[in-house]
C-alpha cells in the first residue's frame, strides 16, 4: 500500500528527477572530454536512482525483502566508483586504464550481482530469503562499510589528482582561468559532506541494530542539493565538462640540464626582452618552447632552475612589470587598469588581480594609489 508523500520526501524525488534528465543529457550529447561526461552521467544517474530507492521506502513499497528491496536502484559502489572515474579522466582525458584501475569496477558489479539473485529468489522462493535475511542484511552492510572506505580514498586521492593538476597548468600556462577545475575543490568539500551524512546512520545502525529511517533525510536532502548544484556548475556555468589543454606526457626520466643550459637561460632571457612574447594573451609554453626550438619539458626545467618560478608565474612577473610602467607612464592615462593589463598580455581580471598581487603584495588599485 502506497502510503502519503510529505514535502522532504517531493524535494528529493523532485531532485532525482532533475539528475535523471541531466544524466541523460550529458550521456547523449558530443562534449568534448567524452569519457569524464560519460562517468559523471553514471553518477548523477545513480545518486538520483539511490534517491528513489529511500524514498521508496517512506512511501510503504520497500520493505520484507520484497522486488524493490533488491532494486539495482541503489548501487553505492557503482556511484563512488563513477566519481572516482570521472575525476580520472577529467584531469587526464587522454589516458588509458591500467588493468589495477579496471580491478576497482569488481566491487560494484558484485553488489549489483547481489541484488540481481535476491530478486531471482524474489519470484522463484520468497521464503528462502526470509530464512536467510540475517545474512542478506550482513551482506548489505558490508557493502556499506565497503562503500565508506572506498568513498574516502577516492575522495582523498580526488584531492591528489585535482592538486597535481592545478601545477600541471601552471607549468604549461600562464593563464589558467579557461582551464580552472576550481568549482572541483567546492564539490569534494560538499561530498564530504555527503559522505559523512551518510556515514553516521550507517554506523548508528552497525552499533545499535536499530534503524532510523529519519537519521537519512539530511543524506538525501542534501544529496537533491548536490544534484542541483552540480548541473549549475557544469552545465549553466560551462558547456563543457573540462577543457581541452595541453599538458605533455610525463617522461620516465626527468631530461638533464646540459652544458648548453646557460646558453639557452640566456636565449630565453634575450627572447622575452626583445620580443616580447608575454604580450601574447594565449601564450604557453609549448610555444615558447617552439621559439627556442628546445622541448617543453626541456624549458620547464630551465626555469624552474634558473628563475625559481612555474611558467605562470615566470611569464606573468614580465607582465606585471609591463603594467607598472604603464601606470607610471603618461601615455597610457587614457586607459584604466583593467585596459593597461590587457595591453601587458593578461587575458582575464582574476589571474590580473591574482598575479599582481602575488608578485608585488598590492592589489593593482592601491599599487596606482601609491604611486599619485
Amino acid at each position: 500500500m502506497i502510503k502519503g508523500i510529505n514535502i522532504l520526501d517531493l524535494i528529493i524525488l523532485l531532485g532525482a528527477i532533475q539528475g535523471i534528465i541531466f544524466s541523460i543529457y550529458l550521456w547523449i550529447n558530443d562534449l568534448k572530454n567524452e569519457k569524464a561526461s560519460k562517468f559523471l552521467s553514471i553518477f548523477i544517474l545513480t545518486f538520483s536512482a539511490s534517491s528513489i530507492y529511500y524514498t521508496l521506502e517512506t512511501l510503504g513499497l520497500r520493505g520484507s525483502l520484497n522486488a524493490w528491496d533488491f532494486s539495482p536502484l541503489y548501487c553505492s559502489l557503482l556511484l563512488v566508483t563513477a566519481f572516482h572515474f570521472f575525476i580520472r579522466f577529467l584531469v587526464n582525458p587522454e589516458g588509458k586504464l591500467a588493468v589495477w584501475e579496471k580491478l576497482l569496477f569488481i566491487p560494484a558489479l558484485l553488489q549489483i550481482g547481489f541484488q540481481l539473485w535476491g530478486l531471482f529468489w524474489v519470484f522463484r522462493d520468497h521464503s528462502f530469503l526470509v530464512t536467510n535475511q540475517f545474512t542478506i542484511y550482513e551482506v548489505y552492510n558490508f557493502f556499506d562499510i565497503l562503500t565508506l572506505a572506498m568513498g574516502i580514498s577516492f575522495l582523498v586521492a580526488s584531492i591528489y589528482k585535482i592538486r597535481k593538476y592545478n601545477q600541471t597548468l601552471e607549468n604549461s600556462y600562464a593563464e589558467i582561468v579557461d582551464f580552472s577545475l576550481s568549482w572541483l575543490n567546492k564539490l569534494l568539500f560538499l561530498l564530504i559532506g555527503i559522505w559523512i551524512l551518510f556515514a553516521i546512520p550507517n554506523i548508528y545502525e552497525m552499533l545499535s541494530g536499530n534503524s532510523s529511517f529519519s537519521m537519512y533525510y539530511p543524506l538525501w536532502i542534501a544529496s537533491s542539493a548536490l544534484i542541483y548544484w552540480i548541473g549549475y556548475s557544469t552545465y549553466f556555468k560551462r558547456r563543457s565538462i573540462a577543457p581541452e589543454i595541453f599538458v605533455e606526457s610525463n617522461p620516465k626520466t626527468v631530461p638533464k640540464l646540459s652544458s648548453n643550459t646557460q646558453q639557452y637561460h640566456q636565449q630565453l632571457l634575450h627572447l622575452m626582452e626583445q620580443d616580447r612574447p608575454y604580450l601574447n594573451q594565449d601564450l604557453n609554453l609549448k610555444q615558447l618552447a617552439e621559439k627556442l626550438d628546445l622541448s617543453s619539458g626541456y624549458l620547464s626545467q630551465i626555469i624552474n632552475e634558473y628563475e625559481g618560478k612555474n611558467f605562470f608565474e615566470y611569464i606573468n612577473s614580465y607582465r606585471v612589470e609591463a603594467v607598472k610602467n604603464k601606470i607610471d607612464d603618461p601615455a597610457f592615462n587614457h586607459l584604466n587598469l583593467l585596459g593597461i593589463a590587457f595591453e601587458s598580455g593578461f587575458k582575464s581580471k582574476s589571474t590580473f588581480n591574482l598575479a599582481f598581487k602575488k608578485i608585488t603584495g598590492m592589489t593593482p588599485s592601491g599599487y596606482k594609489k601609491s604611486k599619485n
